[in-house]
């Protein structure tokens, strides 16, 4: 993976990141019966986030890795 395609993939992981936190702003503004009604979906959306979180860590190691061989 190439610097451009690593910033493509931070890019659209931002973006995700953004649509994330729109969604769980809505659901804090659902009434308590809404919200537990659609937990599930508010649960999937933190793991998600997770899931972002552990792939940048990834690419960052990946990218530390990569400076230090060059080094």
């Amino acid at each position: 993976m190439d610097y451009k395609d690593i910033s493509e993939r931070i890019a659209l992981l931002t973006q995700e990141i953004r649509d994330l936190q729109d969604m769980n702003a809505q659901y804090r503004k659902q009434s308590e019966h809404t919200r537990r009604i659609s937990r599930a979906t508010q649960e999937a959306r933190q793991l998600r986030l997770l899931q972002i979180k552990e792939e940048l860590s990834r690419m960052m190691r990946k990218r530390t890795a990569q400076c230090d061989i060059t080094l």
